[in-house]
């Protein structure tokens, strides 16, 4: 067993202290035995044993000896050893530093890689985002793109609204021949013939006092001159003065007089030629009050300088008198087979609020309201009051198929091929242009049929319409669904559900042809409307509104039957106005 330096060291020290004590007590026996008589031999006996004693101590100093050389070798092997481990320790304490470091540089650096990965993680989801961005920003591009491109033959969007730098297409259901705008070849022209000479009113010499070539006297020729008839007029004031002088009845004793008329209430008031000129200017030529005020006033030759405030109450006192005209125009409305409607956004100080239409070909019904809802179709009285007799055209207004409508729907087809127009611009899908095409040639060949005094389409004609409609809506499904999730499939497939749920309503023309195809009728109706915001922006209030209502139910009315619209209003505005019975009688 190894024992280190130290130890023997100290074991060697023991010994010999353990030998010291001995040998001092034999030298204190020694001195006891000396004095007896034995101390001859004793003394050789302890004489050998100190001999003995000294051999081992000496052995054992040499031992020591040795010990110490060998404690001295060991204290050198130490020291070397002691420098060896100080160098260990100190290359350690390095290698421990620089493990210290390389574990905080490489936590850092997994830090780093986790952050890396993380960055990455991020950055690949952020480019996954950025690549949705991207990409739902391109079809935003491609949405709006499409909504810049609509146009009258594509939505509602009327022509006046076409954008700057895009050419307006006016909708013009007229087939082209080819042939060039104007008067034909061959075409007679058609002139004003000259007056008979008992229609001659006035007549104007046009004399020369001398020649105009070298100012020479001249002699008149007895040949007949050229004579030239002009039609004009003069405008001549009347400033009249009503009379009603009293009377005594001889019988009853009684004071009367005839009853003044309603219109003139004040002590000079303008007669019912200047009022009606003004409302024709308002509600037909949707002229703005100040710039009515000026034409009649210089159309009059500067005699007669009418209010701002008399033109804006003349409306007012017209729509008063044709409460009733409206009342017989909606029982009228009620009896009719075929009855348009519709109605448009128009605004009411600042606010949105309707105008709605309802009527045919010869009678024009409008009401306003302050909103588009129910309530105002309720308030107007009409189509809870139809029957089953009546067929309702509109253009998809879900608000008439309510269930307690006895009445048939039928939808205008013209908005259909807008709709289609529009999804086959915006989506390129084959079906949609198809579709299109294929009613624009049944109504073209229905066109056709009622020309030559055919009264409906014969079976093999609907079964071929209904089968291509069956194909082309299949082939739609297919093609929606292929392209499913771009921007335009909210609007092709609401198309595609609507033509489906309501092909009865949409496609009732092709199976009786004395059921229109479209509802021009209340478009055209409503379209002066529009007009008349141009002008004026806005109405007021709901009663304004109303009044321009009233007026144009009676002038529409009057136009759609050949009557002078202005000699409608002049009757109007002397307390005689037009009633729909004599309206309607007039032969155009």
């Amino acid at each position: 067993m190894y024992m280190s330096t130290s130890a023997r060291q100290i074991g060697y020290r023991e010994k010999r202290d353990a030998l010291w004590e001995e040998n001092k007590r034999l030298k204190m026996t020694i001195a006891i035995y000396e004095c007896d008589n034995n101390i001859a031999a004793l003394n050789d006996f302890y004489e050998k044993k100190i001999r003995g004693i000294e051999a081992r101590e000496k052995r054992n100093y040499d031992s020591w000896m040795n010990a110490v050389s060998v404690n001295k070798d060991l204290k050198a092997e130490i020291s070397s050893l002691s420098a060896e481990r100080d160098n260990y320790r100190l290359e350690a304490k390095r290698h421990r530093n620089r493990r210290e470091f390389l574990e905080k540089e490489n936590g850092h650096l997994r830090d780093l890689v986790h952050s890396t990965a993380y960055e990455r993680d991020e950055l690949k989801t952020s480019n996954d985002e950025k690549d949705r961005q991207i990409n739902a920003l391109k079809e935003e591009i491609c949405r709006l793109k499409a909504r810049i491109d609509h146009d009258g033959t594509t939505s509602g969007i009327p022509t006046s609204q076409t954008p700057r730098g895009k050419k307006k297409v006016v909708p013009n259901g007229r087939e082209k021949s080819g042939k060039k705008k104007g008067g034909q070849k061959g075409h007679k022209k058609h002139s004003m013939q000259a007056f008979e000479e008992e229609e001659i009113s006035h007549t104007e010499e046009h004399t020369l006092d001398a020649c105009p070539h070298c100012r020479g006297r001249l002699e008149k020729l007895p040949e007949d001159p050229i004579e030239k008839d002009e039609t004009d007029y003069e405008v001549h004031i009347i400033k009249k003065r009503h009379r009603y002088p009293k009377y005594r009845c001889t019988k009853c004793g009684k004071t009367v007089r005839a009853k003044i008329r309603e219109e003139l209430k004040e002590e000079n008031q303008y007669g019912p030629n200047i009022l009606a000129l003004t409302l024709a200017l308002v509600d037909i030529g949707f002229v703005s009050i100040g710039r009515t005020k000026d034409i009649v006033c210089g159309f009059l030759g500067k005699q007669v300088k009418p209010s701002v405030g008399l033109v804006g109450k003349v409306q007012k006192k017209a729509a008063r008198r044709l409460k009733k005209f409206r009342d017989e125009v909606k029982d009228h409305c009620i009896q009719q087979r075929v009855l348009h409607w519709d109605d448009t956004v128009i605004f009411m100080n600042q606010n949105r609020a309707c105008m709605r239409f309802y009527g045919t070909d010869k009678i024009a019904c409008f009401f306003a309201h302050k909103q588009k809802d129910a309530e105002g179709i309720e308030a107007d009285g009409i189509l809870s009051r139809l029957t089953e007799k009546t067929y309702l055209m509109h253009d998809h207004l879900k608000y008439n198929y309510r269930k307690e409508f006895l009445f048939h729907n039928i939808e205008c087809t013209q908005h259909l091929e807008r709709d289609l127009e529009s999804v086959f611009r915006d989506s390129g899908h084959k079906w949609a242009g198809e579709f299109k095409e294929l009613i624009s040639g049944t109504i073209h060949k229905r066109k056709q049929y009622l020309a030559e005094g055919k009264e409906k389409f014969t079976d093999e004609d609907t079964n071929i319409f209904e089968e291509k409609m069956e194909q082309i809506l299949v082939k739609g499904y297919k093609e929606f669904e292929k392209d499913k999730g771009r921007y335009f499939q909210d609007d092709e497939r609401r198309l595609l559900t609507r033509i489906n749920e309501y092909r009865e309503n949409y496609f009732a023309w092709v199976y009786d042809f004395t059921l229109p195809t479209t509802n021009n009728i209340a478009e055209a109706g409503l379209r002066m409307t529009k007009t008349k915001l141009k002008v004026s922006g806005q109405f007021l209030k709901e009663e304004t509104a109303d009044e321009f209502a009233l007026v144009r139910t009676y002038t529409e009315t009057c136009r759609r039957n050949g009557v002078n619209e202005y000699e409608a209003l002049r009757r109007l505005m002397a307390g005689n106005p037009y009633t729909l019975e004599e309206i309607l009688s007039v032969t155009p």
